[in-house]
């Protein structure tokens, strides 16, 4: 659902920033990647489907082969939460100094004690949801790499 512009004009100038969405398309794109390295880490891992061999290539994965697989698993994913918490830290740092410019919006009512219950929830879920929750998936998915990886180097 998007707002067009007369809707935009009807809504308070607090509400407005609430609505307007917190991470920049790039951010967003970094977010994807943290998420589906993650994953795909995860899914290797929690799953035990780390390949020994591929047939079609007639590839056969020793066991330092497959530590060496893993650790790539690791740089990606170590890579997709360096990158997602330096955009996602810039994207935080604009809504800051955006909402500490205005006279209105979320932080200046919540400040003010005017934000109701309801509004300081919306706004801390969404917070959740779009900076911690990825952080924290990306961060259990290179602790389970990392603890399969300590596993193989000592076989």
């Amino acid at each position: 659902m998007t707002l067009e512009t007369a809707d935009l004009e009807e809504i308070k100038p607090q509400w407005r920033a609430r609505l307007e969405d917190a991470l920049s398309p790039s951010t967003r794109a970094k977010r994807r990647l943290l998420l589906v390295a993650s994953t795909i880490s995860l899914v290797i891992i929690l799953l035990g489907i780390l390949p020994t061999k591929i047939e079609a290539l007639g590839i056969v994965f020793e066991s330092s082969k497959r530590r060496d697989l893993l650790i790539l698993l690791a740089a990606v994913n170590l890579y997709a939460l360096i990158g997602f918490l330096l955009y996602a830290w810039a994207d935080i740092h604009l809504q800051a100094r955006i909402q500490s410019n205005a006279n209105t919006g979320y932080v200046h009512e919540f400040v003010k004690g005017r934000a109701s219950a309801l509004e300081s929830t919306n706004y801390f879920i969404r917070f959740a949801f779009d900076f911690l929750v990825p952080v924290g998936y990306g961060g259990y998915a290179l602790y389970k790499v990392y603890e399969v990886v300590s596993k193989v180097a000592a076989l």
